[in-house]
């Protein structure tokens, strides 16, 4: 049992919980898995309607989601990871205009050193983070070395990235975080001098 984060668990429940948090890094970062990312409620929707003790941060500043997002921004091809966020009320979608809405502007960034995952991971709020944070650092590694470790292509195709990412991007491959890497797709980016020099 849990009772000061409102959760009561058997111990059998409790081992399967600490099971499934240790897989969360996998089946986020996989790279034939999807992930389809809130990052806003819908319009009308009021953030009072929440229950008591709900971490209401944004999206973005809350520590799972942007630990969630990070896993999926490792070595997933560009359209396996899509910010529903993005999409346009009224508008009508197939798969191609739902990936093109739901990748650009934003919509991923590049992936993140461990280190540089760590450092921002201060700036985000959890509900029980003295407890989540130093799980979510391990867990962003593990995935990180897991993925990059044995890819051999890395699709970033059509995501927006400018010259910043490129850079970002340029940081983790300098690592030798991808011994096996054969192929890197970036085109349909606006990657311009700067980028390529990184």
């Amino acid at each position: 049992p849990d009772p000061p984060n409102g959760v009561m668990r058997t111990e059998e429940q409790n081992a399967l919980f600490k099971q499934g948090l240790g897989c969360l890094g996998t089946l986020y970062s996989h790279p034939k898995t999807w992930v389809l990312r809130l990052t806003s409620f819908p319009d009308g929707h009021k953030a009072e309607d929440q229950a008591e003790g709900t971490n209401v941060a944004k999206y973005f500043d809350r520590g799972w989601c942007f630990t969630e997002a990070s896993w999926a921004s490792l070595t997933k091809a560009y359209d396996l990871s899509l910010d529903l966020g993005k999409m346009r009320a009224g508008k009508e979608y197939d798969y191609y205009s739902l990936t093109d809405d739901c990748t650009q502007d934003g919509g991923r960034r590049p992936p993140l050193l461990p280190s540089a995952f760590a450092a921002e991971l201060e700036t985000k709020s959890f509900t029980n983070g003295k407890d989540d944070k130093p799980l979510v650092k391990r867990l962003y590694e593990a995935a990180f070395e897991e993925q990059f470790g044995k890819a051999t292509k890395l699709n970033y195709f059509a995501l927006g990235w400018g010259d910043a990412e490129a850079a970002q991007l340029a940081e983790v491959l300098a690592s030798g975080a991808a011994p096996r890497l054969e192929k890197l797709w970036l085109h349909h980016n606006q990657i311009g001098d700067e980028g390529c020099k990184a």
